[in-house]
């Protein structure tokens, strides 16, 4: 429900802008206490990127608008240096929630707290990171607009203010999004929306004498079983460590190109790294399974901008089937237009018992709020046990906005969903940069968790399962914004980096777009996907959507060959699952070599079109 609401009619003298902050342990420097089973947070702490990002952008707008600006962070005493640092960059006013009563908070309970002061200042707009990189939800922005009543752009990457309308691009799964809303709004930033701020001499010692508001739980109002642990609907049940192995480098001489490139693929072979891996697919039964209340898992699909039903959605499916077959009930495949229907057959052979298709008119063109709006009347009507989304641009926009308008606990990014011995729901959730991973529970229903693109396995999917279709129609306010035109940058020519078995990596060492033509070449050669690092999609040189890392993708093919790439921490992470790394450096100290299986210190344009020789007579 939601507990207060902006004014959205407030004429602008001066635009006011309040950016939401997190103070997070450097993710690589995280310690882990195997006692207690937490993380310890005694090392050094810095403000998120994101919310950089966020603080950037609030100092553009502050710089062409005139805009009063105010940073927020709630935790305990020592994030009150994070809010020092925002005011050393150029932020107008700090303030600090900071109170015994907020600690434990998971994001509906972080919400919550931050959504109750932030009504009260009459923002504009409210700024956040698009997540931070310790828990890597991005759930926090979109469950504060709900509360307050607030239009949302995530994952902006660019915006522009005319009057109080707003005009953004928003990063999507296959591109990005043109989009409008009015204000006041909720902004979620992308690394590429502002440069980070430069600290001017002598501002950091200004910034030390400058006053900070505390607030308290007690001064928010509201229920204080709402905040901080007792108001968190997820439990953590404990913390993993993941433990990434030793790999020892076997380096091979690449002073003949051709006799290296047959190394490498004798070595491949003697690994097994050359095999597809052999799939124990679960069959998919045909028979119909009846629907029961509380027992449903509820799958929400996704299409690509070509109308094809998404990998991920195919694998949300095949779990569910696994999940409803031990709980009794059936599943539910949801989409948001009638070409939902039309891929019913497909649903079918994948899981799905019933078809559920909601209609209104603003959900022609998605909006969040309509979405979150629409499917919370059915949750209420059919009270599922658990809701599943992809942990994808779109799931991770309106799936917090639904948690949110329903009270319900929601895991994101999870990496694998369980059933315990009592039916509920364990979400495994990695944070940190994969280094750790925790059980999740929720204490709502339904449970609800966003589950990352090609971690699950696909079923063998049944052609004679059928499924029921069904229509529901329902009542949906006016949305707060609007989607102009989505845009495509993917690379159809290139196999899918979702569930990828080989993958081609890209770093700056290629040199720039030349260097990938030719590497996107050998891809489509041996019928690999293709991933990069940061930079170089910082650089332009490849989409954003092939970004892995910390602030990109996760992967796990059974062979990643790295061309190019330095091999630092923040992309690394995103290879933790990778079976077999072959590394092509000319720099023989280059970290890649760490990580790697196979090594070759070598100029990359001498030995890829013998390795691609190599390859192409193995495959024949």
């Amino acid at each position: 429900m939601r507990s207060t609401s902006f004014d959205t009619t407030r004429n602008i003298a001066v635009l006011k802008i309040a950016v939401c902050i997190k103070q997070i342990p450097l993710v690589e420097e995280a310690n882990f206490d195997a006692a207690t089973k937490t993380i310890k947070r005694d090392g050094p702490n810095v403000i998120s990127a994101f919310d950089l990002r966020a603080i950037s952008l609030a100092i553009e707008l502050k710089k062409v608008h005139g805009a009063e600006t105010t940073v927020v962070t709630m935790g305990p005493p020592q994030a009150r240096s994070a809010l020092v640092d925002a005011l050393a960059m150029g932020m107008d006013h700090a303030v600090h929630l900071e109170d015994r009563a907020f600690a434990g908070a998971d994001t509906l309970a972080t919400a919550r707290a931050l959504a109750l002061w932030l009504a009260r200042g009459n923002f504009d707009l409210i700024m956040l990171g698009k997540y931070s990189l310790d828990a890597e939800t991005g759930q926090v922005g979109p469950e504060i607009a709900e509360l307050i009543g607030a239009a949302q752009i995530t994952g902006a990457r660019k915006l522009e203010i005319v009057g109080r309308l707003l005009r953004a691009e928003r990063e999507s799964d296959e591109g990005f999004d043109e989009v409008e809303a009015t204000m006041p709004a909720v902004i979620t930033c992308a690394e590429r929306v502002a440069q980070p701020v430069r600290v001017k001499p002598g501002a950091s010692e200004e910034a030390q004498t400058r006053p900070i508001q505390t607030v308290r739980a007690a001064e928010l109002g509201g229920d204080a079983k709402e905040f901080g642990l007792a108001g968190s609907p997820t439990w953590v049940a404990e913390v993993l460590v993941v433990t990434t192995p030793k790999t020892q480098c076997k380096f091979i001489d690449a002073a003949d190109a051709e006799r290296a490139a047959a190394e490498v693929i004798s070595e491949l072979e003697s690994i097994g790294a050359l095999k597809p891996r052999m799939r124990n697919r679960r069959p998919i039964e045909a028979s119909r399974r009846e629907s029961k209340r509380g027992r449903d898992v509820w799958v929400v699909c996704e299409a690509d901008l070509e109308g094809h039903v998404t990998r991920g959605t195919l694998e949300l499916l095949s779990r569910g089937d696994e999940l409803a077959s031990r709980l009794g009930g059936a599943v539910f495949a949801v989409g948001f237009h009638a070409g939902c229907a039309r891929h019913a057959g497909l649903l079918a052979s994948f899981g799905a018992d019933e078809v559920l298709t909601i209609e209104h008119p603003a959900l022609v063109s998605y909006t969040p709020e309509a979405a979150a709006e629409a499917v919370a009347q059915l949750v209420s009507a059919h009270a599922p046990w658990g809701i599943l989304l992809g942990a994808t641009e779109l799931g991770r926009d309106w799936g917090p906005r639904l948690a949110a308008r329903l009270g319900l606990g929601l895991t994101g990014d999870a990496i694998d969903i369980q059933l315990d011995a009592e039916n509920r729901m364990v979400a495994l959730k990695p944070a940190f940069g994969g280094n750790i991973v925790a059980p999740i529970y929720s204490k709502t229903f339904p449970q609800m968790a966003t589950v990352r693109p090609g971690v699950l396995e696909l079923a063998a999917p049944s052609e004679a399962k059928r499924a029921a279709i069904e229509t529901a129609r329902v009542e949906v306010s006016a949305p707060k914004s609007r989607l102009i035109q989505a845009h495509s940058t993917i690379d159809r020519t290139l196999a899918p980096l979702e569930g990828a078995e080989v993958v081609v990596g890209i770093g700056t060492g290629v040199g720039g777009p030349e260097g990938v033509a030719q590497v996107s070449a050998f891809a489509r050669v041996i019928g690999a996907g293709m991933c990069a690092t940061r930079r170089v999609t910082d650089q332009g040189w490849v989409s954003r959507q092939l970004q892995v890392g910390l602030t990109g993708k996760s992967i796990d093919p059974r062979l990643y060959i790295a061309i190019g790439v330095r091999g630092a921490p923040n992309h690394t992470c995103g290879l933790k699952r990778a079976e077999t790394v072959v590394a092509i450096n000319n720099d023989a100290d280059a970290l890649m070599f760490e990580r790697a299986n196979i090594g070759l210190v070598a100029q990359w344009q001498a030995i890829l079109p013998a390795l691609q020789d190599a390859f192409q007579r193995r495959l024949q």
